[in-house]
């Protein structure tokens, strides 16, 4: 498995926190989901008997069968109905494992400028948006669509760990960051600490065994000229969270960076490309409403 050692980051970051083994452990329930992620023996009573065995879990699960994104006729009562009904079982593992890995990391008042709202918007935006490109990639093989939105997902996974470790530092480049919209955050943190998310995320994920795939994106998702074995999903999540970061700041789905564009021309077929970015504009406010559950406003 490809991790990012201790040794990586920066001595900087480590003398701020006496070591990255200060984070706390994976939870047992996110354990339990890795194990059955990709299995496809995995069913649906048992994935309903692995949530069911955390109260808050099961009602965030149930809240996002019920959100406005899945439109359902009558409630949805119960983890089978949720899954049978409304998210299926892929879908539920990997919004069932984003909401296990970000348990450990409960809010903090020292970091009161970190939006927990607006990360987990911007994680399913990501994560949406993921899949649906993978039907646009021409450059490369196109990967799996639920690997795809788990990346998305879990791209920005670094945050968390972050905000944990050093509430007052992120605080403050929290705020420096709404001064600086069109400032990368990776960059301010690099200036800052001396390492930024993706490391940190990273080094996180692949001592939790999370799947390499995803370990290699949370590490290499802003690295325009990446050319490793994950080639394809990392240059997915890379243009649609630069699309995202635009949509959020200035509201204009068509309208694109410069960065984003060249990719859009070298890695996708742009017309299909223009489809699903006004197709992501349709459905924001449903994606928003995703988005609440999963940062526990609504469950």
């Amino acid at each position: 498995m490809n991790t990012v050692p201790v040794s990586d980051v920066s001595d900087d970051i480590r003398l701020h926190v006496h070591g990255l083994q200060e984070l706390p452990a994976i939870s047992p329930m996110a354990s339990l989901l890795l194990n059955v992620i990709g299995d496809e023996r995995t069913t649906i009573p048992q994935l309903a008997d692995i949530i069911r065995q955390d109260a808050s879990l099961t009602g965030r699960i149930i809240g996002l069968a019920n959100s406005a994104y899945f439109a359902q006729r009558t409630p949805v009562t119960s983890v089978e109905d949720a899954i049978f009904k409304a998210l299926g079982l892929r879908l539920t593992q990997n919004m069932a494992l984003g909401i296990a890995l970000s348990g450990p990391f409960s809010s903090n008042v020292a970091c009161a400028a970190f939006d927990v709202r607006g990360f987990w918007l911007k994680a399913v935006l990501t994560a949406s948006l993921c899949r649906s490109l993978c039907a646009c990639i021409k450059a490369f093989p196109a990967p799996d669509q639920d690997t795809a939105y788990l990346a998305g997902l879990l791209h920005e996974f670094g945050l968390l760990p972050l905000v944990y470790l050093l509430p007052e530092q992120m605080d403050s480049l929290f705020r420096e960051r709404a001064r600086e919209p069109e400032t990368r955050m990776h960059l301010l943190l690099k200036r800052a600490l001396g390492v930024d998310h993706h490391t940190v995320g990273a080094w996180l994920a692949g001592n939790w065994q999370l799947p390499p795939a995803i370990v290699e994106v949370i590490a290499h998702h802003a690295d325009p000229v990446y050319e490793g074995e994950q080639a394809s999903l990392v240059h997915l999540v890379h243009f649609a969270s630069l699309w995202v970061d635009g949509y959020l700041r200035d509201g204009v789905w068509d309208r694109v960076p410069g960065e984003v564009d060249w990719m859009q021309t070298q890695l996708f077929d742009s017309l299909c490309v223009r489809e699903v970015l006004q197709q992501q504009h349709a459905r924001f406010d449903s994606l928003e409403a995703l988005s609440r559950v999963l940062a526990g406003d609504e469950c």
